[in-house]
């Protein structure tokens, strides 16, 4: 899915959701110790080993990720277009098996994690999926998608890197002073068991 239409199917899933699921969709955007949108992948391979970085797709549909292999699966850690050239993490999951290979091994010194994010693991049914995360779900095959906005008001660091000519705006009041936020769920099922989780946080004004 392009960016384009990644975009379009967003804006026309999310009118559905109602206002208590803003809130909701914070607690998947923590995983293992990272926060999407508070580091980098240079700051996940210090901390969890030096995982090659594998890029694929350009435009919209680039994706850069790192993996590691634990007793159950793969956990992985993404970036994408939007995420800029120092690689933020916009994304996180976990896995059965991954073809975004070479993998390192989880950094022996560190507790393994559990494969469970706000509820969600493998081997969960649909039905399970759908009653965890609490909103609408949309199929395309044998993935799930569903999607949590909100707004986070810019802080005062972040307006001053606007340019000069925006800043003057946002305190006029003619330019927003805040992030649409965009938290996307994808679950990918297998005979009716979820086998890949992947979780996107998207900021954009």
């Amino acid at each position: 899915m392009n960016t384009l239409a990644y975009l379009a199917f967003v804006s026309a899933f999310v009118i559905s959701l109602a206002a208590r699921t803003e809130s909701i969709g914070e607690k998947f955007t923590s995983f293992a110790g990272f926060e999407l949108g508070a580091v980098e992948l240079a700051d996940v391979q210090k901390v969890l080993g030096n995982a090659k970085i594998v890029e694929t797709g350009d435009a919209g549909e680039y994706t850069a990720s790192i993996c590691y292999v634990v007793p159950n699966g793969v956990v992985l850690f993404f970036a994408g277009e939007l995420d800029g050239p120092k690689h933020n993490l916009g994304g996180f999951g976990f896995a059965k098996e991954t073809d975004r290979r070479p993998c390192a091994e989880w950094t022996a010194s560190l507790a393994t994690p559990n494969l469970f994010i706000g509820g969600i693991k493998l081997g969960l049914s649909l039905e399970e999926f759908t009653n965890i995360v609490g909103a609408p779900v949309r199929m395309e095959g044998n993935k799930a998608y569903t999607f949590f906005e909100n707004k986070r008001t810019m802080t005062e660091k972040e307006i001053l890197r606007l340019p000069k000519e925006v800043q003057a705006m946002v305190k006029r009041g003619e330019q927003q002073n805040y992030f649409d936020v965009v938290i996307s769920i994808i679950a990918t099922f297998s005979n009716g068991h979820l086998e890949e989780l992947k979780i996107w946080k998207t900021e954009t004004t």
